[in-house]
């Protein structure tokens, strides 16, 4: 399989740059951020069985989103992964979440965790699984999935879920650069529509989305941004999260991708004391911080 070469993402960093940063690591005095403890509200797992439209964020990437009645789970990891400890605790067991619908953005193992997968029984369930192009080889046969590329879709009960771009990029092993796509994707009902933006660095694809797609509600990830210099191909910071959300003209933000595992150099509680600034600052956009485990019905 050739590489995808798409008009965003990773751009060609020096291995020398990205190396010296990686075991400067090592002896570098981060901030530790002990003071800093994320709250969890508690899950009444008879609350998912609301037929009521819902948004509830489990930490990281994972969201559980009810619409239409319809169950979706974003990017599920519910443990630690590969060289990450979980930071914060899954709000709820995962044997009482029954998603429809699991969309993996990317193939980056704090999104993409096979571990989690098993424990929701997607092989024997049969749950659709959205996954962008190649990234299905990574499970076993018998799951039961559907690949795309950016401006395809699928439908499920009246729901329809589109891949759109982002600018990120795939690696999971040592010789499979980009050999798998990655995306964001777009969950529309008959009466609104949900964007998930996976992981992404700023670029000019919001723009090209905002052209081609409504958005109503914005999931969008704030956090893993320091150095800049490397993390600007890679993610954003929550200014850029904020502007992409307004280009992309939603109503309603909702960040993730912090606090849960400890990714980049920034403070660990930054990205939500940031996010919570600019939510007061911000006049034609409603951003909320929600609290791991808590549901939020007003979507």
């Amino acid at each position: 399989m050739s590489k995808f070469n798409k008009p965003y993402g990773l751009k060609k960093l020096s291995l020398k740059k990205i190396l010296r940063w990686k075991f400067g690591l090592l002896f570098k005095n981060r901030v530790k951020d002990d003071s800093f403890k994320m709250e969890l509200c508690s899950i009444n797992p008879q609350d998912l069985e609301s037929r009521d439209d819902f948004i509830i964020w489990l930490g990281h990437a994972t969201f559980y989103i009810q619409i239409d009645g319809v169950k979706i789970l974003t990017d599920p990891v519910f443990w630690d992964v590969p060289f990450f400890k979980r930071l914060i605790k899954m709000p709820i067991e995962p044997k009482f979440l029954k998603p429809d619908i699991i969309l993996i953005s990317h193939g980056h193992y704090d999104h993409f965790d096979i571990k989690s997968l098993k424990a929701l029984d997607i092989y024997r369930k049969q749950t659709k699984i959205i996954l962008p192009l190649n990234l299905s080889k990574y499970l076993k046969k018998g799951a039961n999935v559907v690949e795309l590329d950016w401006d395809e879709e699928f439908s499920y009960k009246g729901i329809k879920v589109t891949a759109v771009a982002a600018a990120h990029w795939h690696r999971r092993k040592l010789f499979d650069f980009n050999k798998s796509l990655w995306c964001s994707f777009l969950i529309e009902s008959k009466d609104k529509s949900i964007f998930f933006a996976g992981d992404s660095a700023f670029d000019r694809h919001f723009e090209e989305i905002a052209t081609k797609y409504k958005t109503d509600i914005a999931l969008m990830p704030i956090g893993a941004y320091e150095p800049r210099e490397i993390m600007q191909y890679n993610h954003m910071n929550p200014q850029e999260a904020t502007d992409a959300a307004k280009i992309l003209k939603a109503k309603k933000m909702y960040p993730y991708h912090y606090a849960t595992f400890r990714l980049t150099e920034e403070p660990v509680g930054e990205p939500l004391e940031w996010i919570n600034k600019l939510a007061k600052a911000t006049k034609e956009l409603e951003i909320k911080a929600l609290k791991p485990g808590e549901l939020e019905k007003e979507i």
